[in-house]
C-alpha cells in the first residue's frame, strides 16, 4: 500500500517540481524518497528500538492468503509483460503517442509541452503516466521495454492493492483472497495494452484502501 500510495505522491510531486521549473530527474525523486527513510533507521537506532524481534517472521493465515496473493501477482506480471514482449512493435495508436510525450519528459525533464506543439496525452491532459514512465526511463536506454514492463507491472500491482482494500473493505481476508481471483482471472480487467488507464485504475485502490482508513 506504501507503494500505490507514493506512486500517486510521485506524480503530484512531479506536477509541483515541474510549476517551479525544477529539472525532473530520477536522481532527484530518489534522493527526495530516502530522506525520511534515513532518518527513520537513525532514530531508531539512536533509541537502540531495532531487536530481533523487528526481523522475526510467524507464518499465520493472514500471511499464508498473501503468499496466494503474491503468486497471483507474479502469475499476472508474467502474463501482462511477458505478452508485451512477444513482438517487438507497439500496438497502435496510443502507445506510440504515449511514446513521444514519455521521450520528451526523459529528456527534457519537464512535463510541459514546448512552445508551439502540444502532446496529445500531456500538458493540459493530466501529465502523470507520461510522467512516472518517462523518469523510469532515465534509468534504462530502451524506451520500448521501460514502457512495456512498467505497463504491465503497474497493472499487476493494481491487482496487488485491490486485495488489501478488499480486505478492508469486506473484514474477510478469505473473501478479499477470492475476489483478487476473480479481478485477475477475468479478461474485462485488463490487457497489455499501453495507455493512462493502466496507471489510473492502479491508483483506484490504494486510493479506496486510504479512504477505508480514515477511519481508524
Amino acid at each position: 500500500i506504501r507503494i500505490g500510495i507514493g506512486l500517486g505522491v510521485f506524480v503530484v510531486l512531479g506536477v509541483i517540481l515541474n510549476f517551479l521549473h525544477i529539472m525532473l530527474d530520477w536522481r532527484l525523486f530518489f534522493l527526495l524518497s530516502i530522506i525520511y527513510p534515513i532518518f527513520e533507521v537513525f532514530r531508531r537506532i539512536k533509541k537502540k528500538q531495532f531487536n530481533k524481534k523487528n526481523f522475526k517472521f510467524k507464518l499465520t493465515k493472514s500471511n499464508l492468503n498473501i503468499f496466494f496473493v503474491m503468486l497471483i501477482f507474479f502469475a499476472c506480471l508474467q502474463m501482462y509483460s511477458g505478452g508485451a514482449f512477444k513482438y517487438p512493435y507497439l500496438e497502435d495508436d496510443d502507445p506510440w503517442i504515449y511514446a513521444q510525450s514519455m521521450k520528451y519528459v526523459a529528456e527534457e525533464k519537464t512535463v510541459s509541452s514546448p512552445e508551439g506543439f502540444t502532446f496529445k496525452y500531456m500538458d493540459p491532459y493530466p501529465p502523470g503516466y507520461s510522467l512516472l514512465i518517462g523518469v523510469l526511463h532515465q534509468t534504462s536506454e530502451s524506451l520500448m521495454w521501460t514502457m512495456k514492463f512498467f505497463n504491465g507491472l503497474l497493472i499487476s500491482l493494481g491487482i496487488l492493492f485491490f486485495y488489501f482494500f478488499a480486505k478492508k473493505f469486506m473484514g474477510d481476508k478469505n473473501k478479499a483472497l477470492f475476489a483478487t481471483f476473480v479481478i485477475a482471472a477475468i479478461p474485462s480487467f485488463f490487457t497489455h495494452f499501453i495507455w493512462a488507464h493502466s496507471f489510473v485504475v492502479m491508483l483506484f485502490f490504494p486510493t479506496m484502501y486510504s479512504l477505508e482508513m480514515i477511519i481508524e
